[in-house]
């Protein structure tokens, strides 16, 4: 029962902190779009895309094998253990964000004279390169906290640079957004990067301190380097191999929009649409799920180290389940609101058209999340690794063929498919590693009913204030869940 009310508490703790760090980042978002505009946006977003293969080259899932190795040696009561897998993985992560780093700084000018047409110079990604060592240990020590269930101290290092990533970058605009679109994007960079270093010293000095209340006397076995790797390789090939495959597409939009016949400024703008302004707003509500996806990770990983394979049944049906009722009801929240949400937050009625046409892709989006986390508890990686490395080759595929002949249309396309095929194979791989099975016509219909009912009750009801008829609708649509008996009492207990 402690162990249940600690996970309850743990989950509460992140969940908040998820809540208000996403709020955080939608609203300097919104600033950030007022500030540069979508065509900034566009920029911005594709040097994030970059910037995001050097991140999975320096993780390459180390934050996962820190959790799951500290996770290990906790149950073997090895407290000088889980020092030592805290160390060995931190030096592994020291080397390969070291690669990344050295690559990004000396590719930065071929890339941005190739990619960007010379609107940037090579140095906001050279300042981006600097930050990897710092992002590395810092999701070393993070996988160490989730490990030992105290993610408050993890969570305090994300606040602190979340608010230190925007208090530093709109001193930084002050200065240098009224020198242009380039300045603006190193305001935005050296923010990002200090932030980094704040959060990493953060964590090192909270983990140092941690670190000391360790119990369990037994001797040190590990791990040793294999362990890490067997772990790492499978994610970190995998993820290096799809992170480069979706930068890859991610460059290939603005390039194929150019080829369908609009200008480089139209489709830096529209990609910033998609990508800087509503992919934010499809995410946000999937904070709620991210703490799961996180504390998951040492449960299952507890449970399937013990063989507990009836308990892991159990918890990944309940999981499943109430994943998917919160994906439904954010669809239908979505989908009738788009044109209140775009407006309250960007001013820009083209984002609603986007938000409306991408709403769907939340159920799926948010199920392959969860999905991912448990399966990697169970020491899945490497089929998930197969599956991610086909569909990011199929989609770059799709994108190739598709954007030069229907434009923007052919990205969203691509978007729909790629989370299908992704969501569906890795939900079998979890059907068969856990022995669950689905119902999808009982876990989809009644609940996508319940919430069509709620969205046209409520809007009824409340046509104009568009705030109190969202809470409207997801508490009408909660009530109406447990009146048609698809929640219960029993899929809440902790």
């Amino acid at each position: 029962m402690k162990k249940a009310r600690k996970f309850l508490l743990n989950t509460l703790i992140l969940t908040a902190t998820s809540l208000f760090l996403r709020t955080l980042g939608m609203g300097f978002s919104v600033y950030i779009s007022n500030k540069i505009g979508a065509e900034g946006m566009g920029i911005y977003q594709l040097l994030l895309s970059i910037y995001s293969f050097g991140i999975t080259l320096s993780l390459a899932g180390v934050s996962l094998a820190t959790t799951r190795l500290v996770a290990e040696q906790l149950t073997r009561a090895s407290a000088q253990g889980a020092r030592r897998a805290v160390f060995r993985c931190f030096l592994y992560s020291l080397s390969g964000s070291l690669l990344a780093a050295c690559l990004l700084f000396l590719g930065a000018e071929p890339i941005t004279g190739a990619w960007f047409h010379g609107q940037i110079s090579p140095l906001p990604l050279r300042l981006l390169a600097l930050s990897l060592p710092f992002m590395a240990g810092a999701a070393v020590y993070s996988g160490y906290f989730t490990a030992v269930r105290r993610v408050a101290k993890g969570a305090a290092a994300q606040v602190l640079e979340q608010l230190s990533h925007m208090g530093l970058t709109v001193a930084l605009f002050t200065w240098l957004a009224p020198q242009g679109l380039e300045a603006a994007c190193l305001a935005l960079v050296i923010g990002g990067a200090l932030s980094e270093v704040c959060s990493f010293c953060c964590l090192l000095i909270l983990y140092r301190l941690d670190s000391r209340r360790l119990t369990g006397s037994a001797p040190a076995s590990g791990p040793g380097l294999h362990q890490i790797l067997s772990i790492c390789l499978p994610v970190g090939l995998s993820s290096l191999v799809r992170s480069a495959i979706n930068t890859a597409k991610q460059v290939m939009v603005p390039l194929g929009l150019e080829r369908y016949g609009l200008s480089c400024q139209t489709a830096l703008a529209q990609y910033g649409l998609i990508r800087g302004m509503a992919m934010p707003i499809l995410q946000f509500p999937s904070a709620l799920l991210a703490s799961f996806s996180a504390l998951l990770i040492p449960e299952l990983a507890e449970d399937h180290i013990q063989g507990h394979q009836v308990h892991i049944r159990y918890i990944v049906t309940r999981i499943f389940r109430l994943s998917l009722l919160f994906s439904i009801g954010v669809c239908g929240i979505l989908l009738f609101y788009a044109q209140d949400i775009s407006l309250a937050i960007y001013q820009e009625p083209q984002v609603a058209h986007f938000l409306r046409i991408l709403s769907p892709i939340v159920m799926i989006m948010y199920l392959d999340d969860i999905v991912d986390a448990m399966l990697k508890a169970m020491d899945k990686q490497s089929r998930l690794a197969r599956i991610n490395i086909a569909e990011s080759l199929l989609s770059l595929g799709l994108l190739a063929l598709l954007l030069p002949s229907t434009g923007i249309y052919g990205y969203l396309l691509c978007l729909f498919f790629s989370e299908i095929f992704n969501g569906t194979l890795s939900i079998r791989c979890l059907q068969d590693t856990a022995g669950f099975s689905l119902q999808w016509k009982k876990w989809i219909l009644g609940p996508a009913l319940c919430m069509a009912c709620s969205c046209f009750t409520v809007r009824l009801l409340i046509p104009a204030s568009f705030i109190p008829a969202i809470l409207l609708t997801g508490l009408f649509y909660i009530f109406l869940l447990f009146l048609t008996g698809n929640l219960s009492r029993e899929d809440l207990r902790v």
